[in-house]
């Protein structure tokens, strides 16, 4: 069965592009269609100077089915996202931010939300390490990395990777057990302190890369990363770029994060799981990484639904 997808923009160069990307996929794409014709169902594509134009009109669209394409920097983009709650806004980046697209519209049109393999072909290599405890984490990600080749790659991947896994297994050792023991009376370690975690409660962190790129997911089973702590985190950081007082962490962990991936992802089911997923393309040049303009994406997985993990 297909699906169909209202695209928003007066730019046919970006409906030709996004429709040359749709070619073999179950999407039917739709140039500027009437919006009272628009069934529930229907993916909503629209860049920023479209979005605004119909604002209110948009205002009753789901928000895991509304895509926003933007040229814009880093922080204007983060306070898009935050002025108007969205969950999906995808940089236009020459060529490549078509295939992007699809690729999460078929996230969320075939219910498969968790792991690696939505964002990597299907022959790619792919590294799991499973973490129960701090001690020795950059040495099995160190390890993990070995096994990858980056010769394609500008000189210093291999370092962005190695923060950003540091800094979301801190933040899934430290911060997402915070809810389990503030119930049975417990405080929050320190990060000097070395922490455990119990029976079932691992941290996965998957290492993968294909002809495109590579990515990296980290992974836990306490879903405490909200939408609105998540936006609510970024936006300080952009605002103040100044390490927070906690003794769980300096609060800048998501944001380096951000700043270090092309695609910055998550999905999560409230007090179930959390998976921060990190896309960085394939570049020869540092200066084409660091020009990349950087996309959002917030997938919440409900109660009611399911999906395949």
């Amino acid at each position: 069965m297909n699906a169909n997808v209202a695209v928003f923009t007066e730019d046919a160069k970006i409906f030709d592009h996004l429709k040359e990307s749709a070619v073999g996929t179950p999407f039917n794409l739709q140039l500027n269609p009437d919006l009272s014709e628009i069934k529930d169902d229907a993916f909503i594509i629209a860049d920023q100077a479209s979005f605004l134009d119909h604002l209110e009109k948009f205002e009753g669209i789901k928000k895991n089915y509304l895509y926003i394409l933007s040229y814009g920097t880093d922080e204007d983009n983060m306070d898009f996202i935050q002025r108007y709650g969205l969950h999906h806004l995808v940089g236009v980046n020459p060529g490549i931010y078509g295939a992007e697209v699809l690729t999460y519209l078929k996230k969320t049109y075939e219910k498969k939300v968790w792991g690696l393999e939505n964002h990597l072909a299907s022959d790619a290599e792919i590294k799991i390490l499973s973490l129960s405890d701090s001690r020795n984490t950059n040495e099995m990600v160190n390890d993990a990395l070995k096994h990858f080749d980056f010769n394609e790659y500008f000189s210093s991947p291999v370092e962005y990777v190695q923060v950003m896994a540091n800094e979301l297994i801190s933040n899934s050792l430290y911060k997402g057990p915070n809810r389990k023991r503030s119930e049975v009376g417990l405080d929050s370690p320190d990060r000097k302190s070395p922490v455990f975690l119990k029976g079932a409660d691992l941290v996965q962190v998957s290492l993968g890369m294909d002809k495109n790129g590579l990515a990296l997911s980290v992974q836990d089973s306490f879903g405490g990363l909200t939408y609105d702590l998540l936006i609510k985190s970024l936006k300080r950081s952009f605002e103040e770029k100044t390490p927070m007082e906690k003794k769980d962490g300096a609060g800048l962990g998501l944001y380096l994060t951000f700043l270090h991936s092309n695609q910055f992802i998550v999905n999560f089911k409230e007090n179930f799981r959390t998976e921060v997923v990190c896309v960085i393309e394939k570049n020869k040049r540092y200066k084409n990484y660091k020009q990349r303009i950087r996309s959002f994406h917030f997938f919440q997985e409900v109660s009611s639904e399911k999906t395949n993990h």
